[in-house]
């Protein structure tokens, strides 16, 4: 966008978006409708071709407003409907998976009990607990640095490990 762009930009931004706002109910369906007005009116803008900038960026936003209207009015058929009974097909882990999932959750912690004191703590600090590294950092009295050098240890090895398991199955 270069500097005369920024000038129409700045100058209709916050009345076209009251507009759109006006003729949507979401906010994000607004902000949506507003950037790809200026993605469409921002050549014929620049070329000069628009006496009226303000009622150009309008009629284009309202164009819009009602290509979505018409869009989804044409998909709604294939929608669920909630309030109809329809339901969508529960995408949780089958039974299967879960079991699997638990017992690879339980292999890695059996793996990090063999690291190295400061490393398991770290690592658990980090992975289990969900701390930041500076966190961590403040937390032991150390760098973090050497926090961010015992997490890429943690890793290897453990990836090193859970390789050498799964390649013995």
């Amino acid at each position: 966008m270069n500097g005369g762009d920024a000038a129409i930009v700045g100058s209709h931004q916050a009345a076209l978006f009251a507009y759109v706002r006006s003729l949507v109910d979401s906010p994000p369906v607004a902000a949506d409708i507003v950037q790809e007005t200026w993605a469409r009116a921002i050549p014929s803008l620049r070329a000069g071709r628009v006496e009226n900038p303000r009622a150009f960026l309008y009629r284009v936003a309202r164009n819009l407003v009602n290509d979505r209207a018409r869009d989804s009015g044409k998909w709604r058929p294939w929608l669920a409907d909630e309030e109809a009974g329809i339901t969508v097909a529960d995408e949780s882990p089958d039974a299967e998976r879960q079991v699997f999932a638990a017992d690879r959750l339980r292999m890695v912690r059996e793996l990090v009990e063999d690291l190295p004191p400061r490393c398991r703590e770290i690592f658990t600090l980090r992975k289990f607990d969900g701390l930041d590294q500076a966190v961590i950092a403040d937390r032991l009295g150390i760098t973090r640095g050497a926090v961010e050098k015992q997490l890429r240890i943690a890793l290897l090895t453990l990836a090193t490990r859970l390789g050498e398991i799964e390649g013995e199955a």
